[in-house]
């Protein structure tokens, strides 16, 4: 079974969520796109990095390969190790002067730590900066001589060498020695032995990277000494991004470790700073609207509650107009009070209608006639004026009998127009004799509209009201007319008469919807008011009612009801010739008379 829940219980989950979800959408698409800036950074600063290191090992390669290239081509180096690879006893008296040119160019040239000359009959002259020696060392002679190549060789050395008591790494560019005069001729080479110190200016990148060169899958150069040496290892990621790139003039490796520390810190800081708006966000929204539709939700409340007690019988309840409130919950509260009162006053209304019905009732009860004693009385009558030769007497009475039977036979039910006019027939004949004057009647009914249905003793207080008020003192002879057409959906009948003229204020009156409020004109024209409920009863808004009436021209009731046809045409022979008996009594007698 589904539970109820009050307005509170519904819009507190839709707040939140419709809260909620979109500021956490905004955060995680802030988020997201923060992410993705900071990896394009990160990007950016690594291949910045490695440009940068690139370019710097370029220049510092080229300064130590311009001073290798110089000495290899050097005229006078190159007289000399001919010399010695002609004759090798040459080499000592040559040799001074090839190791004062090394020292020379060692000692102006920070870096170099030796170098070392290979003839090609396998003669080594060496300079030894880290001993000053071109005499003895530990390292500058035993340096091996790759296959002779074109270009420059760089490669590091596979382990360090002992300087004072420290160790030394270095790398080495060796080149071949070239006679321009014949450049096909091998005569020997030079490797010049760099200290790897050189480089530790193009390891400088800043606190989020650390740069390293490295060489045969071994460090070559890093910020941190211990590492030099060691194998170069990736394989824990987990706080920095790694990158490399091929030094083509070197073939030495580049690498970059790039820190994620600060990407992290960013990251949850921000992670952090969006937990902490989202939430913010959440609780003034919520404070706020708690605030704002309070006052609404207690209004409804207080209706829920009066609503109950109105349920309970209490008409007397009324909930506050809430003037702060907004428009429609102060509609529906004045409504709702609106409606209590309105409530209250039927039901009073009601009460007093079922006093007042129980009332006529008993009224009724107690003044109740047999209609078959009315109905035999004026038969007696009838009789008697037939008797005493008063036969316009008989006739009167017969016509009266008629009349009564008529009215008390299903009083307001349809009849057919046909029978509606046979019986103001009678009516009429019996107000002739109240005139002083023969009255003249006119009437205009087309054929076709005597099967239309119409409720019965419609037309017939207009008639009265004519004959009473309109002919009653006129000079000239007094004309009475009923005309009726069909006016599209709707029947327009008019009674006329040549009678005086309504006065204008009595005309406006009578005209006016509220002329039953007026007790004055109420009492005087009480069959008037009678017929307008009935047929606002009867027709709704689908009937009207107005007079005319000017000097000189005719008075004139128009009324218009819809035209109703009969489904089934019955014209009995009393619809025509009179209307029925009362049950329990010999048909006719009257009528016939």
């Amino acid at each position: 079974m589904k539970k109820d829940r009050t307005i509170k219980q519904l819009l507190v989950p839709v707040f939140l969520i419709s809260t909620c979800i979109p500021m956490l959408l905004f955060a995680a698409i802030f988020l997201y796109r923060l992410n993705r800036t900071l990896n394009e950074n990160i990007e950016l600063q690594i291949e910045n990095n490695l440009n940068q290191a690139d370019q710097s090992l370029n220049m510092i390669l080229d300064k130590y390969d311009t001073l290798l290239y110089d000495l290899c081509t050097d005229d006078e180096i190159i007289d000399i190790v001919n010399q010695i690879n002609q004759d090798e006893d040459t080499l000592e008296s040559n040799s001074s002067r090839i190791r004062r040119e090394l020292s020379h160019i060692c000692n102006r040239n920070e870096g170099i730590a030796g170098i070392t000359i290979v003839t090609e009959n396998g003669q080594i002259l060496f300079y030894d900066r880290l001993t000053g020696s071109s005499a003895t060392t530990a390292w500058a002679d035993q340096i091996q001589v790759p296959e002779k190549k074109k270009t420059a060789i760089y490669r590091s050395t596979e382990g360090p060498i002992e300087s004072d008591g420290e160790q030394v790494y270095l790398f080495q560019i060796i080149r071949n020695i070239v006679d321009y005069h014949d450049i096909h001729k091998s005569m020997g080479t030079i490797v010049f032995s760099i200290d790897e110190s050189v480089l530790q200016t193009m390891l400088e990148s800043g606190d989020n990277a650390t740069i390293r060169i490295v060489s045969n899958s071994r460090i070559l150069a890093s910020p941190d000494p211990s590492e030099i040496g060691k194998i170069y290892d990736t394989s824990d990621t987990g706080d920095y991004r790694y990158a490399h790139r091929l030094n083509e003039k070197s073939g030495f490796m580049i690498t970059v470790a790039h820190s994620l520390e600060m990407y992290k810190r960013t990251l949850r800081d921000q992670i952090i700073l969006w937990i902490l708006i989202v939430v913010g966000c959440i609780i003034l929204l919520n404070l706020s609207s708690y605030y704002l539709f309070r006052p609404h939700i207690r209004q409804l409340e207080l209706l829920d509650q009066a609503m109950k007690e109105v349920e309970n019988g209490n008409l007397e309840v009324q909930i506050p107009d809430g003037s702060h409130l907004s428009t429609e919950i102060r509609q529906i509260s004045s409504g709702f009070n609106d409606m209590v009162k309105h409530l209250d006053s039927l039901i009073a209304r009601v009460k007093e209608a079922v006093v007042e019905q129980k009332n006529a009732e008993i009224s009724a009860l107690e003044a109740q006639i047999d209609p078959h004693f009315l109905y035999n009385t004026l038969d007696t009558i009838n009789w008697k004026a037939i008797e005493e030769g008063q036969f316009e007497i008989s006739e009167m009475v017969g016509a009266l009998a008629d009349i009564l039977r008529y009215t008390v036979k299903n009083a307001g039910a349809e009849t057919s127009m046909e029978q509606e006019m046979y019986f103001l027939e009678y009516y009429i004949f019996l107000q002739k004799a109240k005139l002083e004057k023969e009255l003249t009647v006119e009437m205009k009914i087309p054929q076709e509209l005597y099967g239309y249905r119409i409720h019965k003793l419609l037309i017939q207080p207009f008639v009265e009201n004519a004959l009473k008020h309109g002919l009653r003192n006129i000079e000239q002879d007094p004309k009475l007319g009923i005309t009726m057409r069909e006016a599209g959906d709707q029947i327009h009948i008019i009674v006329w008469n040549n009678g005086e003229a309504i006065p204008a204020e009595e005309l406006r009156r009578l005209n006016s919807e509220q002329m039953e409020e007026d007790s004055k004109y109420a009492s005087e024209h009480l069959g008037i008011i009678n017929v307008r409920k009935r047929m606002a009863l009867y027709y709704g808004d689908q009937a009207a009612v107005y007079f005319d009436s000017s000097p000189g021209m005719n008075t004139e009731v128009h009324l218009f009801i819809p035209i109703v046809r009969a489904e089934v045409q019955e014209t009995d022979a009393k619809e025509s010739t009179g209307p029925e008996a009362p049950e329990g009594e010999e048909g006719g007698s009257i009528c016939g008379s």
